[in-house]
């Protein structure tokens, strides 16, 4: 990934943006490429595990428990929802927001919001469920003792109402990065609800 995004980006120094599971994947790249990373953005962080308990406060905790103690359940529960997300998508959008908290619920009833999300669960998970499988295998492999080695300053945008990646996670990932981080609290914000309010401020 580092290469790939090293090859399509000329210009630098770059800023690199990870909302969710795809900050492992932001971290990563920016520790491989270095002083060519100038900045670093973090929308509701997937912290590593191995920072704290945070699994009984995460809403899919229970699937990434599965994924670390029962792996060929995971796979075929994810397999499952992939059917879902291309059949019924709109039918898993209301499971998954079922639990959802602040700023998140009053996103949720949008409509623009609600195509937009069905559309990624039918062309994303709904398409091919194998690229997410590996991202979760990854990330709960993952020990984060990599992150001694991301120099590049980082930002964390984090909702204090998030139940998706809890405020707990953010605060454990400033602690343990190396380099200068910077923690914004964004009130009443949830998991999508504090993307949609970082990036009206990127």
């Amino acid at each position: 990934m580092a290469a790939q995004v090293a090859q399509s980006c000329a210009l630098e120094p770059l800023t690199l943006i990870g909302f969710s599971l795809g900050a492992p994947a932001a971290l990563a790249v920016a520790r491989d490429l270095g002083k060519r990373v100038a900045q670093v953005h973090l929308v509701s962080p997937a912290a590593p595990l191995a920072l704290g308990d945070f699994l009984d406060d995460m809403a899919g905790g229970t699937l990434f428990r599965m994924a670390q103690s029962r792996p060929r359940l995971f796979r075929m529960a994810v397999h499952l929802q992939s059917l879902l997300a291309q059949t019924a998508p709109n039918f898993l959008l209301d499971r998954l927001f079922a639990t959802a908290a602040g700023k998140d619920r009053a996103l949720f009833r949008e409509p623009a919001f609600r195509q937009a999300m069905a559309q990624v669960l039918r062309e994303g998970l709904g398409r091919d469920p194998r690229g997410f499988i590996a991202d979760v295998a990854a990330y709960v492999a993952d020990g984060g003792a990599d992150l001694a080695h991301v120099g590049a300053p980082v930002t964390i945008w984090q909702g204090t109402q998030d139940n998706w990646t809890p405020p707990a996670m953010a605060r454990a990932l400033a602690g343990a990065l190396p380099g200068p981080v910077t923690l914004h609290l964004l009130p009443g914000c949830s998991h999508y609800s504090a993307l949609r309010a970082a990036l009206a401020r990127l």
